[in-house]
């Protein structure tokens, strides 16, 4: 996980904003997502990057902040940031 200091930046849809944390990060891509009112299908993946613009994480439709890429995915991970106990 990141450390409080680390500047994040989230991705979606090749646009770039500034973060304060996972958290934040989650708030923002469920917020669009729910303003969007499109479906899992039609949501592009939020990426989320490190101060050195490497890649470290990324956010599935239902908000939850996973590790690596959406390709690293494994039904037991566990998320960097679950919103649902939040």
């Amino acid at each position: 996980m990141p450390s409080p200091t680390t500047t994040l930046t989230l991705e979606i849809r090749k646009r770039r904003y500034p973060v304060a944390s996972l958290a934040d990060a989650s708030a923002m891509f469920c917020a669009a997502r729910d303003k969007a009112g499109t479906g899992a299908s039609r949501t592009p993946t939020p990426l989320i990057y490190d101060g050195a613009g490497e890649q470290i994480a990324y956010i599935s439709y239902n908000g939850r902040v996973w590790a690596g890429s959406p390709r690293d995915w494994a039904p037991d991970r566990t998320p960097l940031y679950d919103n649902r106990t939040a």
